[in-house]
């Protein structure tokens, strides 16, 4: 009798050790992991993470608007975590070293354990959180992954959340998002007096003839109320060349946008990010194409973005002119967007970014607050 007693408790207990793991599990999903942390501003660490079924992706950087920090995200996600390799690359494209890490959730926190490639590297953990400033806020609702728990929350329209400085006020509307239109000064409407709808990029898709920065919305180098002027013919074919760096555009300050294209081996990888001491102002670029004079790749919404639901892809379309990227982005259906149609900008479609800024020429850029 006492026999069976004792198998029957250490089926109990193996029963609830099993339930207690199911449990773990299912509360670090892959929404509890993906997007963007850090750590604080003494040594400061940005992973990104985007997944997609067990294939990781993303970005790392330390003081993202400095180019030369950033590097590339690859692994795995499974039931203990992302086990992944961080590839820092030389201009070039060739590889300069490797971390080998592993990302696993404590609590509320992201704890990353590894070793680094790098001259003198080795052992590393560090701690890192979710930014409590969130998404800047834009015309229409943001969702985002707010902690650890994987449960969807929601930044309400212009007025909501800002994008300040930890614990300080919340930034003006003018604070947006990475790839998205910034209103007009102090946040004032557009030349026209009409609202601008979410601005392309991470923080919305303006459909074709759209207004923008550099579309003829009363932006510097815009047409004089003519709209947007093309300055000469589509550079034919790009090159990787002519696509790497730094391009700028959408503000000025500490809230102006980078898109920035890396050489990664024989192809492009990149960070849009605006302001870039957030990672929820930051997006990882990937898959990337040129088909002669027109560039395609993705902006990759894992941890946030201008859907009611996450993760989804923006496409971008692009040509470039007398250092102008001209671009159009697209957000699929199924995210709440117009649909993708993949077409090349022409006419007055599209928003402009200026460039390329050479990689080193960003180097000791630094966002965080003052």
């Amino acid at each position: 009798m006492l026999r069976g007693v004792q198998l029957h408790m250490k089926t109990l207990m193996a029963f609830a050790v099993i339930l207690a793991s199911a449990q773990v599990a299912a509360a670090q999903s892959a929404d509890s992991y993906r997007g963007g942390w850090r750590t604080d501003d003494a040594d400061p660490h940005t992973y990104e993470f985007s997944i997609r079924g067990e294939r990781v992706r993303g970005i790392y950087c330390t003081l993202c608007s400095d180019a030369t920090t950033l590097a590339f995200v690859d692994g795995t996600f499974g039931t203990n975590g992302i086990t992944f390799v961080v590839t820092h690359v030389k201009p070039d494209g060739s590889t300069a070293y490797q971390d080998k890490a592993t990302a696993k959730i404590e609590g509320d926190k992201l704890v990353v354990t590894g070793t680094s490639g790098a001259p003198r590297g080795g052992q590393f953990k560090r701690t890192l959180y979710r930014d409590s400033r969130g998404p800047d806020p834009l015309p229409v609702p943001v969702s985002w992954f707010s902690d650890a728990t994987g449960k969807l929350a929601v930044v309400a329209p212009l007025g909501g959340r800002g994008g300040g400085a930890p614990g300080g006020p919340p930034a003006a509307p003018g604070g947006a998002a990475p790839g998205a239109a910034a209103p007009g000064p102090a946040g004032a409407a557009p030349a026209g007096g009409a609202p601008r709808a979410a601005g392309p990029g991470p923080g919305g898709g303006v459909r074709a003839g759209g207004a923008g920065p550099g579309a003829g919305g009363g932006a510097p180098g815009g047409g004089g109320g003519r709209g947007w002027q093309q300055p000469g013919p589509w550079k034919s074919p790009l090159t990787i060349d002519d696509v790497a760096g730094a391009w700028i555009g959408f503000g000025t300050g500490v809230i102006k946008q980078y898109f920035i294209f890396k050489r990664v081996g024989n192809g492009l990888r990149g960070m849009v990010c605006g302001r870039c001491d957030n990672p929820f102002t930051l997006a990882a670029l990937d898959d990337f194409k040129i088909e002669g004079d027109t560039l395609h790749f993705k902006i990759l919404h894992d941890g946030w973005g201008d859907s009611a639901t996450l993760p989804f892809d923006k496409w971008v379309t692009a040509r470039i002119v007398a250092n102008e990227l001209r671009a159009v982005f697209e957000t699929p259906t199924e995210a709440g967007g117009r649909g993708v149609t993949g077409a090349a900008p022409s006419g007055n479609a599209g928003t402009t970014l200026i460039g390329p800024l050479a990689i080193e020429a960003t180097k000791g850029n630094d966002s965080r607050p003052r």
